[in-house]
């Protein structure tokens, strides 16, 4: 039976996600929608409750944990997008301080369905996930019908973003050598796609070059255990 190629798989999510992954692969960047999604509610919710702000300095799985408590550890899950601002310092389009989460969101498969995939994103402000909206599915460059989504879901319970932490401490004196100051702006669960045929990790850094102070982005990719480095892009 014809299986998909992976970089021939398209999901297109509904407006409350956002999400393209069209065989961008390692390029995947945080979608508007995302962000959006985040911070709807706190326009005219004056009245809701606010929670103590995640941050990064919790761990690295922040967000992870968040959504197993959510949906449950036996949850099937596609992709998971965690950001944390960089702070001013670094991007002055931050108004968060460093470190602080700022997008949680994830697609999951729909436990009532299999066939479908289903998304949500924590309000921040409040700690509350959004219902659950429909994640739309298009399969191009293949036979649509011989698609199977279990090929393209992971349970979460393997996936193990606290492990990505003594990597993170092992990078300080390195990272200190290239950017006079950085911070850890992404943690994300990567669907298969054009450069993986699998489920990875990766976490992104932002920070200032020593040299000019010209702020600069990089990435390491790892497999869903957290340990064992996959690729390593962090110098520029």
């Amino acid at each position: 039976m014809f299986k998909p190629s992976f970089t021939t798989l398209c999901l297109l999510a509904t407006a409350t996600l956002g999400l393209s992954a069209c065989g961008k692969g390692n390029n995947a960047t945080t979608g508007a929608a995302d962000v959006t999604a985040n911070h709807a509610g706190t326009a005219g919710t004056s009245d809701a409750p606010a929670v103590a702000a995640l941050n990064i300095s919790q761990g690295p799985d922040v967000c992870f944990r968040a959504i197993a408590k959510h949906l449950g550890p036996d949850a099937k899950v596609s992709e998971i997008n965690s950001f944390f601002s960089s702070g001013k310092d670094i991007d002055s389009s931050d108004d968060e301080p460093q470190g602080q989460l700022t997008v949680c969101s994830v697609q999951y498969q729909d436990p009532a369905d299999p066939r479908k995939l289903l998304g949500t994103s924590l309000n921040v402000r409040t700690g509350e996930f959004a219902a659950p909206s429909p994640v739309d599915i298009t399969v191009s460059g293949g036979d649509a019908a011989a698609f199977k989504l279990a090929d393209y879901v992971t349970p979460l319970a393997q996936v193990n973003a606290a492990g990505l932490a003594p990597f993170m401490a092992a990078q300080k004196d390195a990272m200190s050598k290239i950017y006079s100051r950085f911070a850890w702006s992404g943690v994300r669960l990567m669907s298969p796609g054009a450069f993986n045929n699998v489920h990875v990790l990766r976490l992104d850094i932002d920070g200032r070059l020593a040299t000019n102070d010209i702020k600069e982005t990089g990435y390491a990719e790892f497999a869903t255990d957290g340990k064992t480095l996959k690729s390593n892009e962090l110098k520029p």
